[in-house]
């Protein structure tokens, strides 16, 4: 079961952090007047005060050594808490952060005690939940909100180097505050005016003891202490001991042991599947040092091991606290390297060495990781870690502690990290790693705990492993008999010949061929789902990113299609819902070949899946899967619909448990980074286009004019309402100086093919005079005063109805024909079929244009526009076939009704 994590939650674990923070940093004045209490109660410290030696910097050297962040707390159990909390919500995996800052804020120059430094500090100590945003209020000593309590306590006392435990650092302090005391009085609101259920009492009589280790190594790095109230227990004020920890910050110098240095890692789990792999070279100890600074940026995954005899509430060698219920298992958790001091050590051998410590952190997977990352506190989830890395072996072997053991003997852990040279479509980490206890694996409760760090192809690129020439291809002859299976149609193979795809582009080095290639075929951004396009929750965020192409197509074959085919190896991963991080899905590692010439890609491959999915394959994938892949022409990408199609299908029967139904996408959008080119392209062609219609349509009208002027007969039976409506269309579109007859899917008018506008406006007031002409001769022949003068200004009206209704023009006329039956042929075949047919080519380039092809805002922009239209989707569809309906039922009216016998 995985945490329900919000926004909102996340907000209120980041205002902790800020809490802490400011709380931690705001300076204060220490008077130093407590001296007395001070010596009462820090007496039997005091007494062990070794001699300081002498230290111009001893003041800046204690406010940024012992100075800590977001270290651990617990209190003991009892009655007593040190601060009322109120959970914001009650799920059973949610959890409680306790965490603690403390920050020396002045070191006085003048001693008041033998051997000793007197300093004032400031303390924050807080609880959070997954509560709600609220502002911080750094004035204020008690912060409470549900899911959120913070307090800050001034402490003043003196710092001592002790004669015990190795002359460990050590502070002694009291503090003063104003404690929160669960005793609500009337009338008592806080500044937002809510009501308190608590009273803040001042309290000074708080006492800390902080214990820092002499030295900073494997087994010596965490900071002890305790805080607890020096009240008379049952008292208001009183208050549980709290215990405090966290670890030696990076001013100290660590320091390697020569004892863990002869540590190798022969018992190495799974060693022989890992030379398959190859190992990753390092010219020296600096670049090892600095690729793993970049690979431990981001959390590792836990693997599950198959063969792990799972004990429940076991992880590794971490050990789960009181806050994690059973729920929690491996595959809730992530990995976290933390505190890394990587070090070259100086031989003289030819072989090069690495000195490395870190602290390895587990952390709920659904968890923000940010909550994890600058926390010092070394809990049950940690483990302190120390090797070497040597040039020979290319792998780093570390010993691993339990930190709250101190015994060099008590570190029994293993941790091997392997750095894989080679990809495959199994493979895709730039790290493996496990852990594994040294003693006997029949004494331990768990088999090693393996990980990795998987990163995609633009990751990859930063590390030095982009278009990796260790890939080893092994899909590439199924991908290709795949292809073979569903070859195209001839008609579809002629079209083709006749367009260009995405292909290597001759000029360039060949490397330089295949990155230019890789960005072309690389997309990130929007799909829906081929099924239910008017579904909002079919919206998907895609990317896919090319690992690595081959030109040495290790297929044989004679037919020279087949001859163009390039080995590819892609990572593909995508979301389901519109900002929905909870949905992420799995991630898919696929191979096969791409075909320049058809723009198509068939492909092989795995996909991650849930370690709760019993795969009889390996552990963790799915590897029977298929997915085609098809790219648009970059001939047509300024005038059709630039989109990726992609359909995704499982090859398990569907009694199979990872059997999964096929998914069919299709992009919202694909550029191939020419937008400028093709803006101005397409608003030329269009510019062309509305220029020829236009010209018909003038001709069109033209002839029917010619038509009505040599029978005078049919003037009568045309229709006011046809005319009225191509009038309508044209005087709105002359008045508004818009694009009414072709709208233009393009808000800005830059580009614009000025020089075809004149004669297009031209076009379009001849043909508003011809069919004002044309109604003038209806009017007159019905006896009917003129009324088209009301049709231009009505287009300021509406717009869009001046648009839509010209589709509509010819319904009049049947409803015309109807009311008259007459012996006669009102209009001419070319008319209605002509004008009808002017409306079919706009609504057919409507159809394969892209609404919003070039868009350079961006963002949701886009995807509104898309989904926006799928609204007028069955307009679309509609009213073209109510077009030729209405066209075809004219010329059957006209056809019927001048076939009849004539009266007599």
């Amino acid at each position: 079961m995985h945490m329900e994590i919000s926004v909102g939650n996340l907000l209120a674990v980041a205002n902790l952090f800020v809490i802490l923070s400011l709380s931690a940093s705001s300076e204060i004045f220490t008077y130093y007047g407590r001296i007395a209490e001070i010596e009462k109660h820090c007496s039997s410290y005091l007494s062990l005060a070794s001699k300081l030696s002498p230290d111009a910097n001893r003041g800046s050297r204690i406010k940024r050594e012992l100075s800590f962040t977001y270290g651990d707390w617990e209190q003991e159990d009892g009655n007593a808490t040190l601060m009322p909390f109120s959970r914001r919500n009650s799920f059973e995996d949610s959890l409680t952060l306790k965490l603690v800052s403390f920050k020396v804020v002045d070191v006085s120059s003048v001693p008041h005690f033998e051997n000793t430094v007197s300093l004032g500090g400031i303390m924050s100590i807080g609880i959070s939940d997954e509560g709600s945003y609220f502002p911080s209020h750094k004035y204020f000593s008690f912060t409470k909100r549900p899911g959120l309590s913070v307090l800050k306590i001034a402490f003043e006392g003196v710092y001592l180097q002790s004669n015990e435990n190795g002359n460990e650092h050590l502070m002694c302090l009291l503090g003063n505050t104003t404690l929160p005391v669960p005793i609500p009085e009337p009338f008592n609101y806080d500044y937002n005016g809510h009501l308190l259920d608590y009273t803040l009492l001042q309290d000074d009589q708080i006492l800390l003891v902080l214990r820092y280790p002499p030295t900073f190594n494997l087994t010596s790095r965490v900071m002890r202490g305790e805080m607890r109230s020096l009240n008379q227990e049952g008292s208001l004020a009183y208050f549980d001991n709290v215990h405090i920890s966290s670890q030696l910050n990076h001013h100290f110098s660590y320091q390697f042991s020569s004892e863990l240095k002869s540590r190798s890692c022969d018992l190495y789990p799974y060693q022989q599947e890992l030379t398959t792999y190859g190992a990753k070279s390092f010219d020296s100890s600096f670049s090892f040092c600095r690729f793993l600074r970049q690979v431990i940026e981001r959390p590792f995954d836990i693997l599950q091991n198959y063969n792990d005899r799972h004990v429940a509430g076991k992880l590794g060698p971490f050990q789960l606290g009181k806050e994690f219920s059973s729920n929690w298992t491996h595959q809730n958790f992530r990995l976290l390297f933390q505190n890394l001091i990587c070090e070259e050590e100086t031989s003289n051998n030819i072989v090069q060495t690495t000195r490395v410590s870190a602290v390895l952190r587990a952390f709920p997977a659904s968890f923000p990781i940010f909550a994890w990352q600058g926390r010092t506190g070394l809990s049950g989830l940690t483990l302190s870690a120390e090797g070497t890395w040597d040039s020979l072996t290319r792998k780093l072997c570390m010993t691993g502690c339990v930190n709250s053991v101190l015994d060099s003997e008590e570190c029994n852990y293993q941790i091997s990290l392997h750095f894989p040279n080679v990809f495959s479509i199994k493979q895709r980490s730039v790290l493996l790693g496990s852990i594994y206890s040294i003693k006997n694996e029949t004494n331990t409760s768990f088999l090693p705990l393996l990980f990795d760090s998987l990163r995609g192809p633009s990751d990859l690129k930063s590390l030095g492993l982009y278009n990796n020439p260790y890939y080893n291809y092994s899909k590439v002859e199924l991908a290709a008999a795949n292809k073979k299976k569903s070859p195209p149609s001839k008609l579809f193979t002629f079209i083709k010949k006749f367009l260009k795809y995405p292909t290597l582009v001759d000029g360039l080095d060949l490397h330089a061929q295949l990155n230019f290639l890789s960005n072309k075929l690389n997309f990130h951004g929007c799909a829906v789902h081929h099924q239910s396009m008017s579904n909002q929750k079919s919206r998907v965020d895609i990317q896919m990113e090319v690992l690595s192409l081959d030109t040495s197509y290790q297929h044989e074959t004679t037919e020279p299609e087949e001859k163009n085919l390039i080995n590819i190896s892609l990572h593909l991963a995508f979301s389901e819902g519109y900002l929905v991080e909870s949905e992420v899905l799995f991630p898919y590692f696929l191979e096969g070949v791409y075909d320049p010439l058809a723009g198509d890609m068939h492909l092989s491959g795995c996909r991650k899946v849930s370690p709760n999915d019993n795969s009889s394959f390996q552990p963790g994938l799915d590897c029977m899967v298929e997915v085609k892949v098809q790219y648009p022409s970059e001939s047509t990408r300024w005038l059709m619909y630039p989109s990726v199609e992609m359909t995704i299908t499982s090859q398990r029967s569907e009694e199979d448990a990872l059997h999964f139904r096929t998914i069919t996408l299709k992009t919202l959008r694909i550029s191939y980074n020419e937008h400028e080119q093709d803006y101005a392209l397409m608003k030329t062609f269009e510019g062309v286009l509305r220029l020829l219609i236009s010209l018909a349509a003038v001709a069109i009208i033209w002839n029917q004019l010619r038509y009505m002027n040599s029978n005078d007969s049919c003037i009568p039976y045309i229709s006011h309402g046809t005319l009225a409506l191509l009038m309508f269309g044209y005087g709105a579109e002359l008045i508004m100086s818009t694009e009414i007859l072709f709208e233009s899917n393009q808000h800005s008018i830059r580009n614009l093919p000025y020089e075809l506008q004149t004669p297009r406006i031209l076009l379009l007031l001849v043909s508003l005079l011809l069919t004002i002409k044309q109604y003038q001769k209806v009017s007159k022949a019905k006896n009917m005063a003129n009324g088209y003068y009301f049709v231009p200004a009505m287009s300021v009206i509406m717009k869009t109805l001046a648009l839509k209704m010209q589709d509509l023009f010819l319904m009049p006329q049947v409803i015309e024909n109807m009311a008259c039956s007459s012996q006669v042929r009102p209009l001419r075949k070319t008319y209605y079929f002509g004008l009808t047919l002017l409306r079919l080519v706009i609504h057919f380039y409507y159809y394969i244009r892209d609404p919003c092809p070039f868009n350079y805002d961006g963002g949701d922009a886009l995807i509104y526009n898309q989904v926006g239209s799928i609204l007028f989707y069955i307009y679309d569809i509609m009213i073209p076939i109510i077009m030729i309906l209405f066209a075809s039922v004219v010329y059957i009216q006209q056809s019927w009704n001048y076939l009849k016998p004539r009266n007599p």
